[in-house]
């Protein structure tokens, strides 16, 4: 097995897997990918981001332009539209694990709702929680494929967009999703 664990805030590598240099090479095209996000430059997405690439979330939206787009043209318009929409997005790692050619990483999303997020205006909330970022990596070392798992109740909470059924509820459900 071939495994690479490390947790940012404590600053440790677990080493006794037998480590591979393609492991390490794929966290760090990723670490990439991540960067483009945090910066918003996208001058380098074509070494990194395969012409193969999919986002698996915007396959979702099956009439959306973007369910249409692939390679470095979707990867880079995420990153304009959520850059839009929180201009000061930012994707901080807190695990990052490698085994074959998949890469998941843990991170915290945060950002302040500055321009319109697809069909919400802006709001000027903030917003922060924990998504999980599955990434699958091609022949080529560049990522091919991207899934998401996110804390979608605790970021639609925070952006306004759902409330507790009732006022009585309100305060378990921001203390179930640690919200002030």
């Amino acid at each position: 097995m071939k495994v690479i664990l490390r947790h940012v805030s404590k600053s440790y590598i677990l080493d006794s897997f037998n480590l591979t240099m393609s492991s390490q090479e794929n966290i760090e095209t990723v670490r990439r990918a991540i960067e483009a996000f945090n910066t918003g430059d996208t001058s380098k997405v074509h070494e990194f981001v395969s012409s193969e690439y999919i986002n698996r979330e915007s396959q979702k939206a099956k009439d959306s332009y973007r369910s249409q787009l692939r390679g470095p043209e979707e990867f880079i318009d995420t990153i304009k539209n959520l850059r839009s929409a929180f201009s000061d997005l930012h994707y901080e790692e807190q695990y990052i694990i490698s085994q074959g050619n998949k890469v998941v990483l843990i991170s915290n999303v945060t950002g302040t709702h500055t321009g319109n997020f697809f069909f919400v205006p802006p709001t000027g909330n903030k917003v922060s929680y924990e998504a999980v970022h599955v990434h699958t990596m091609g022949n080529d070392g560049k990522i091919i494929e991207h899934r998401a798992i996110r804390d979608d109740l605790k970021f639609m909470l925070q952006m306004g967009i759902v409330k507790a059924t009732s006022p009585e509820y309100e305060k378990y459900l921001k203390t179930w999703k640690d919200i002030d």
